[in-house]
């Protein structure tokens, strides 16, 4: 993970320094153009003025066109050598001392003048040294119809010098920039990655009795904040996971420890000595409720099991809620007499949900069983079926002691029992309301104790509506 991070920093460092290279060369590119045209324009603008300079004292006798007697300008204000000639119709030249351009290229540049209609732009070209020079060309009408052209040009190595000058110095400060925010990025890239290598650490050293540590690091409320937010949560589910499995496992052999002990020391007790016929029929008894009270043990496990697995998938059907009600009623009411309680359904006529039958069998049996088993004697254990807005209500009530208000947190918890006058059935393992709960919510539906109002509990389970028909 640390070679990964350092991946992803050096990825982002670099992926920001080519965005700044990029962006710095764009501009540097666009800065020394603009300084070049701008340069060269202020150089041209000079030369044409020194040309019409130059014009003014340009002398026309019988059509041969010839500088003045006066002195002819040969620099700029600015002090840069400026030098001219005169290219005449027949190809004669008169030009200023020390003439940097040959006569070929100052015969060529008049022929090319002598075309335009307008005088051109000033150009560059370079001189017999190789020297670049600007040119600026003006043709000439004499008095005898013929036409001259006066040619002007002045070195503009300097200048080119000044701006490969001015290059350098933008490609030194780019340099320095790209470097300068390549380390910036390196350093914004390891402070942004903190969170990410703190969760990598974290996450490297947690072992399953340190799940309670979380990753501390102040981060903003963005993306990397969500990311620390999101692990600290999965930290804590993890946590509370390993939690209820240490519970469950260390509560789930201590249930199965009890009847295995009691079973092994009622044989040995029975070993002990010899027995009548009807003693081991006895305990041959004692020992088969103590196999079918594991048995239903380990059943409901397995389908806890298959319910957090996400694997419990009712065979759903239409369910006439009444139906099912007024026949739970009837199945129990043998077991309702023998402990003297009764068993009274109160349920509209029509209604239906859609549910498993034989699972839905399972949860009201397991809260029938409770109801019997805690309702005093001449008392009623009552079914009552209503509908509601999206589907329908089935509340179990029995008149017994209710449920102690400590044991209500914990009553749907695997292996919990209520205290007190509501633990009297020794009989269970503290599954069967927690498998209930899983069965309801397999449905789609709930199951949840309602508030006691008086003596007695009430447990309510609700189903969803069947569709309605399109």
């Amino acid at each position: 993970m640390r070679r990964l991070l350092a991946g992803t920093r050096i990825r982002l460092t670099l992926a920001f320094a080519a965005v700044l290279a990029i962006a710095i060369v764009v501009a540097d590119v666009a800065l020394y153009l603009a300084l070049s045209r701008a340069e060269t324009g202020a150089a041209a603008d000079v030369l044409v003025s020194q040309a019409n300079t130059i014009v003014s004292g340009i002398e026309d006798v019988n059509g041969e066109v010839r500088f003045g007697a006066g002195d002819l300008p040969t620099e700029t204000q600015q002090g840069v050598a400026v030098e001219a000639a005169i290219v005449a119709a027949d190809g004669s030249i008169s030009q200023s001392p020390g003439q940097a351009l040959s006569n070929a290229t100052l015969t060529s540049i008049a022929a090319t003048a002598r075309t335009k209609t307008t005088p051109a732009p000033p150009f560059s070209v370079r001189d017999s040294r190789g020297v670049p020079r600007l040119v600026y060309a003006l043709p000439l009408q004499t008095t005898q119809g013929a036409s001259a052209v006066l040619i002007v040009s002045r070195s503009i190595s300097e200048l080119q010098t000044a701006l490969n000058q001015a290059l350098l110095f933008l490609a030194v400060l780019s340099l320095l920039a790209v470097v300068a925010g390549t380390l910036l990025a390196h350093t914004l890239a390891g402070r942004i990655l903190e969170p990410v290598r703190r969760i990598a650490s974290t996450a490297r050293s947690l072992s399953q009795n340190e799940l309670h540590r979380r990753v501390e690091v102040e981060v903003p409320p963005d993306e990397l904040g969500e990311l620390v937010e999101t692990f600290n949560g999965m930290l804590a589910r993890l946590e509370a996971s390993f939690e209820s499995l240490r519970r469950f496992t260390a509560d789930a052999s201590h249930e199965l420890r009890n009847p295995l002990a009691l079973m092994r020391s009622e044989l040995e007790g029975t070993l002990a000595r010899a027995r009548t016929p009807g003693e081991y029929q006895q305990v041959l008894l004692d020992l088969e409720a103590e196999v079918e009270h594991m048995s239903r043990m380990v059943d409901q496990l397995l389908m806890l099991a298959r319910a957090d697995a996400g694997a419990l998938r009712p065979a759903e059907t239409n369910l006439d809620v009444a139906d099912f009600l007024h026949e739970t009623a009837a199945r129990w009411r043998p077991v309702a007499d023998s402990r003297h309680v009764q068993v009274d359904v109160e349920a509209p006529d029509s209604g239906s949900v859609r549910a498993d039958p034989d699972l839905l069998r399972r949860v009201m049996d397991n809260l029938i069983d409770n109801a019997t088993r805690h309702t005093p004697e001449g008392t009623a254990v009552e079914l009552i079926g209503a509908p509601t807005g999206g589907g329908w209500n089935i509340d179990v009530r029995d008149h017994g002691p209710g449920v102690p208000a400590a044991a209500r947190p914990v009553l749907f918890e695997r292996f919990a029992r209520a205290d007190g006058a509501r633990a009297r059935d020794t009989a269970g393992a503290g599954l069967g309301l927690a498998l209930s709960r899983a069965i309801a919510e397999s449905h789609g539906g709930t199951l949840q104790l309602l508030d006691q109002n008086g003596s007695g509990a009430t447990f309510r389970l609700f189903l969803p509506r069947v569709p309605s028909s399109p």
